[in-house]
């Protein structure tokens, strides 16, 4: 996910594994704190809307790539060139979106809605994954969760607006020299002192219309990454009252 431009690093887009140098290299290289919401219309459930809020490294990054150089806002111009390349090249990897339907999996495949903000020097994508599933008496199961299964770019989940982690509170964030190794992971959680999700699993739209129930929890069939990384999933239950 590195390119070399006049010798120094260049934002991996998040997503570009045929950018991949031959030499590994120390995990993770991005960070990303996703907020997730199931979101309802009236038959059921309508998708999953995302918000990913990035450091102010990768969002340097991301604004080196479509060549941005002031501190002025986004333009219109600029948001699209983010979207065709950076945020559409994550099609091929589903968007890091892992997603269970009935415990059987379901390939994401599409993203809409998507929008580019910036704050404070840091980038936030906001978009919908498109899941339809139709309530009925019948109670359903939705199992979502994301994450690089590389392990190139780390995502946890936040509240609202991210927790200020700084991965840079890791010795090999940066650090391009470093081999890649299956402590990798251990050792960057410690750094930066990540912990597990305790905030709610958010629902939106006519959800009086069904009877819903919401956990958080660790799912071990998801394992990644040697197997060292069990994701916390987010698990919605609902049918129709």
């Amino acid at each position: 996910m590195f390119a070399m431009k006049g010798g120094s690093r260049v934002l991996p887009l998040l997503f570009l594994a045929v950018l991949l140098p031959a030499t590994a290299q120390a995990h993770p290289h991005a960070f990303i704190e996703a907020e997730l919401a199931f979101i309802f219309d009236d038959q059921g459930l309508a998708g999953i809307h995302q918000k990913w809020h990035m450091d102010t490294m990768l969002t340097a990054e991301i604004l080196d790539l479509i060549q941005k150089t002031d501190n002025d806002p986004l333009t219109g111009a600029e948001k699209k060139a983010i979207e065709q390349q950076s945020f559409k090249l994550l099609k091929g990897y589903n968007y890091f979106t892992h997603v269970r339907i009935d415990g059987k999996p379901f390939k994401v495949q599409w993203a809409t809605d998507f929008k580019v903000t910036m704050s404070d020097r840091k980038m936030t994508y906001d978009f919908v994954v498109p899941c339809h599933v139709k309530a009925d008496l019948q109670s359903h199961t939705i199992m979502a969760a994301v994450f690089d299964d590389t392990f190139y770019t780390y995502v946890t989940y936040a509240a609202k607006g991210g927790s200020g982690i700084d991965p840079t509170d890791d010795p090999l964030y940066l650090n391009t020299a470093a081999p890649e190794a299956p402590e990798d992971y251990s050792r960057f959680a410690k750094s930066v002192k990540l912990e597990p999700y305790k905030g709610e699993v958010k629902v939106a739209g006519p959800v009086n219309l069904f009877n819903i129930h919401t956990t958080v929890q660790k799912e071990p069939s998801m394992a990644y990454y040697y197997e060292q990384i069990v994701p916390e999933a987010m698990t919605l239950k609902f049918h129709k009252r």
